[in-house]
């Protein structure tokens, strides 16, 4: 499936999942005060991608990445009582990853000096009324990579190549705490990001999954 076409069917499913949530909330629109939530994360990012395509054959070449640790703020104006937009950037750098099938002697030593995506989605709040407050929902990811350096294992000799911002989708499960006095809360979330790094160098194009699982903790604050 194209990325396009991935896209639109998000954006479809998107659409649709406001059209099924409007009953359940537009009764309660009379009672309900919207809201502002702006968090902090600490992240650690785990990319699941383990196929890269760089010419070298149909089946492309296996690779492993290295967690990585990041920060990045989230903020979500809560609209109704179970329906929120959230906007999210994330940054992260330094992943070290490993490509191991060229044969004996011809490993190759990969890092990417960044990462960062911005996030924007739609939160379903499933505990409306509750202090604990339990929610998840699809978002859109526009990513932006840094440069990959590439070091072959046989002569050490590094290049220093850009990856092309891509476009993805995600998803988020969340879980807000508030603390007893004020509007701080301690909150904590677990996202996957389907993005590819793709790029072109001297030898050819190269297009691989990085497709990061995401654990964060942090605070909050409602407004």
């Amino acid at each position: 499936m194209t990325l396009r076409a991935t896209n639109s069917r998000f954006s479809t499913a998107l659409a649709a999942l406001v059209i099924a949530v409007t009953p359940f909330w537009s009764c309660n629109a009379q009672t309900f005060e919207p809201s502002v939530k702006l968090a902090f994360d600490l992240a650690f990012i785990d990319p699941s991608g383990s196929n890269l395509q760089a010419g070298v054959g149909p089946g492309g070449v296996n690779v492993d990445f290295d967690p990585g640790a990041g920060a990045g703020l989230r903020l979500e104006y809560r609209f109704a009582e179970a329906l929120g937009v959230e906007l999210g950037v994330l940054g992260a750098s330094s992943f070290d990853v490993t490509v191991g099938d060229l044969g004996d002697g011809f490993g190759v030593s990969t890092s990417i000096s960044s990462f960062a995506p911005l996030t924007l989605g739609l939160n379903y709040h499933f505990s409306s009324g509750n202090r604990v407050d339990f929610y998840a929902g699809p978002f859109l990811a526009l990513v932006r990579y840094g440069d990959v350096d590439v070091e072959t294992g046989t002569s050490g000799v590094i290049t220093r190549e850009a990856i092309d911002t891509d476009t993805g989708w995600g998803v988020i499960v969340g879980l807000d705490i508030p603390l007893r006095s004020g509007n701080w809360l301690l909150q904590s979330n677990l996202r996957y990001i389907q993005t590819n790094m793709k790029g072109t160098t001297d030898d050819g194009a190269f297009d691989g999954d990085f497709d990061p699982l995401i654990i964060s903790f942090g605070f909050g604050y409602r407004f």
